[in-house]
């Protein structure tokens, strides 16, 4: 299994322009005629008045003829957008008379519609008002920087980010200014480490041998290989150095890289672990001890911690124990588990030294700095679900949840997530889990409930039988089910027989194991899910079975899970500074949101045998999407708790 490679490279007719430009003298705009309000508008808009500059600029357009209207009817425009004002600044370009623009004017048209369409979130309309790329030489030079900002932010709202990384490399070879450069190229590194360490290994075969595009794959992977190893990092810095001679990336900015690392990155000596050993989540809790232990042996013997385990059976005795742990030297602590034992921890106030809990809660006050929480959550996944379709270019999907608590959750999470991506709700229609027979849910989803009424009704009126064959209805081009194995296996025959064997099927990894038996496969091929890397790395899940003589099902995931709690630890801080960091996991491309909250990129699958791998989740949270999603106003119906994990058989839910 490979995954799909994704080239990286600065296109010839990219590379030609950015050359050109270079070469080209710099045309400022031209004086306009004094007028003394055009220079109020201009110091309206550097005290960031936009919608007073925006108005001003509009009385001036109405005021001037030509080409100066023009300009005042864009900079208007311009300043509608920065002030959020989406409507008249649309209301604003559709009135500009494109025919008498000149080249910039028309160039810098077309750029604030491309910036409004991202507003609007409808970054695949903003790619083709930027594409095909215009001849940039003989433009502003603020325009062809502008140009190159616009395209990476619209591959950055796409998912898209080695794309994104290729538009901010041709921004890098317009600018002067050293500061402006250093930033430019510390976000293109930046969005380059937020790509999953596999993803990069199979990115750095596209581009040629020695270009700057491989140097800056290469210089990613070895910030990301070795960011907890400063004396490795500082001579990979040096190599990389010598390989790529005449690479444009910054003095600066190297010696930023290990910087950065050096004070970000904090190895304990000693770790506590609060874990559960008796009781409904004793099960679970040696699971994730398993793979805690693990990932402390695959350790050099002289960097692994001292590791502590405390019985947290009792979760009302949360915060002694925890004080006893810190009196006893633990520098972190790993865990608790139960719910109740992490409120606790999130009303504190204060932690003396950080907890990395091992689930997730919403309280009502602010939680503390040092609590970080990690979850193997559903809702995120329904979550990343919403976003594969999106970025799938599905308009309209449909759901079918579970008639139960845990369905609701994920059809909440879903929901609210599809909201903030197309504007509007999906359909949706619940199903009973205990049964095997899900027709009526997928008839009235489906509206074929509808079509036989209708031909019931016609029969009565025409008094006669008519021949009919029920339509599904056709607005709908995706399906996302939340469903265990047994029910995601009955899905796919039951669509079938209802006339929409056509859609394409998305679900949680709740849907599998990790494996499939041969009528499993018969059913289920085509389905589309993510999961986490270690169940489909083959190479890393036979050394896992060294230490874990049976792997699979839910097990798995927990033992990936425990894996990344100890290896998170040293990565806390660097995480909780830049959503821009992130971790390579056997749970996922691991990362942090504003809430110290450690979410996953996991990687999509196709199932079939073997899996084909899709590749990893997109990042829209880098772009300003909430990766929680967000709810409409009122809406208090999302999840205020999140699980561990699928519980073990037999084993309650938290």
């Amino acid at each position: 299994m490979q995954l799909r490679r994704i080239p990286l490279r600065l296109s010839a007719t990219l590379a030609l322009s950015l050359a050109l430009g270079a070469c080209a003298p710099v045309k400022e705009p031209r004086d306009t005629v004094a007028d003394p309000e055009i220079s109020r508008a201009q110091s309206l808009m550097a005290q960031q008045d936009y919608l007073a500059a925006s108005s001003l600029y509009q009385e001036l357009a109405s005021r001037h003829s030509g080409s100066l209207a023009q300009e005042m009817q864009l900079a208007a425009a311009d300043a509608a957008l920065k002030g959020n004002d989406l409507a008249t600044a649309a209301n604003l370009l559709e009135q500009t008379d494109q025919a008498t623009l000149n080249t910039n004017q028309a160039l810098l048209r077309r750029l604030l519609g491309a910036e409004l369409a991202l507003a609007q979130r409808r970054a695949d309309r903003a790619l083709q008002i930027l594409q095909p790329q215009p001849p940039l030489a003989s433009q502003r030079l603020d325009l062809r920087q502008r140009y190159q900002r616009d395209l990476a932010d619209t591959y950055r709202q796409l998912g898209k980010l080695p794309q994104a990384a290729v538009a901010l490399q041709g921004l890098d070879a317009l600018q002067v200014d050293l500061q402006q450069r250093l930033q430019t190229q510390t976000e293109i590194l930046r969005t380059l480490t937020a790509l999953n360490e596999q993803l990069l290994q199979g990115l750095q075969a596209a581009p040629e041998e020695g270009s700057d595009d491989e140097g800056w794959l290469a210089l990613a992977l070895l910030g990301k290989r070795l960011d907890d190893d400063q004396q490795a990092l500082q001579a990979g810095i040096q190599r990389w150095r010598m390989r790529f001679p005449d690479h444009p990336a910054l003095p600066e900015l190297l010696a930023t890289v290990s910087e950065r690392l050096r004070l970000q990155t904090r190895p304990p000596t000693q770790v506590a672990v609060l874990l559960p050993q008796s009781g409904p989540y004793a099960g679970v809790a040696a699971a994730l001890r398993d793979g805690i232990m693990i990932s402390h042996y695959v350790q050099p013997a002289d960097k692994r911690a001292r590791l502590l385990f405390y019985d947290s059976s009792d979760s009302t005795q949360t915060w002694p124990l925890y004080s006893e742990a810190v009196a006893e030297g633990a520098e972190m602590v790993v865990g608790p588990l139960q719910k109740e034992a992490l409120i606790q921890l999130a009303r504190a106030g204060e932690l003396p030294v950080p907890v990395l809990a091992l689930n997730q809660v919403q309280t009502d006050s602010i939680p503390p700095a040092n609590l970080f929480m990690f979850a193997l959550s559903p809702e995120d996944e329904a979550r990343q679900a919403a976003e594969r379709i999106w970025l799938d270019a599905r308009k309209r999907p449909a759901m079918l949840i579970p008639d139960d608590d845990w369905g609701s959750r994920i059809a909440n999470a879903f929901n609210a997530r599809w909201r903030s991506l197309a504007g509007e709700p999906a359909d949706s229609r619940t199903y009973d889990p205990d049964s095997s027979d899900y027709s009526a849910a997928i008839t009235s989803l489906l509206l074929i409930d509808r079509s036989r009424a209708r031909h019931q009704e016609m029969q009565r009126w025409l008094g006669q039988r008519l021949e009919f064959e029920p339509r599904r209805r056709a607005d709908v081009d995706a399906i996302f089910i939340a469903a265990r194995p047994r029910q995601a296996q009955s899905f796919p025959p039951q669509l079938q027989f209802h006339h929409a064997a056509d859609l394409p099927l998305y679900a949680t990894s709740h849907a599998w194991t990790g494996e499939l038996t041969a009528q499993q496969l018969a059913d289920m091929r085509g389905m589309i899910l993510a999961d986490i890397p270690l169940l489909v790395a083959g190479a890393d899940r036979e050394r896992l079975a060294a230490f874990v003589p049976e792997v699979g099902g839910s097990l798995v995931r927990l033992h990936a899970m425990g894996m990344d709690a100890l290896n998170l630890l040293p990565h806390l801080q660097r995480l909780q500074r830049s959503p821009y960091e992130s971790l390579d996991g056997q749970t996922g491309n691991l990362f942090m949101d504003a809430e110290n909250r450690i979410l996953r990129q996991t990687v999509w699958l196709e199932l079939d045998q073997p899996p084909q791998i899709l590749g990893y989740a997109a990042r829209l949270d880098l772009h300003g999407y909430d990766p929680a999603g967000e709810p409409a106003p009122g809406d208090t119906s999302m999840s205020q708790d999140a699980p561990l994990a699928e519980p073990l058989p037999g084993a309650p839910r938290n």
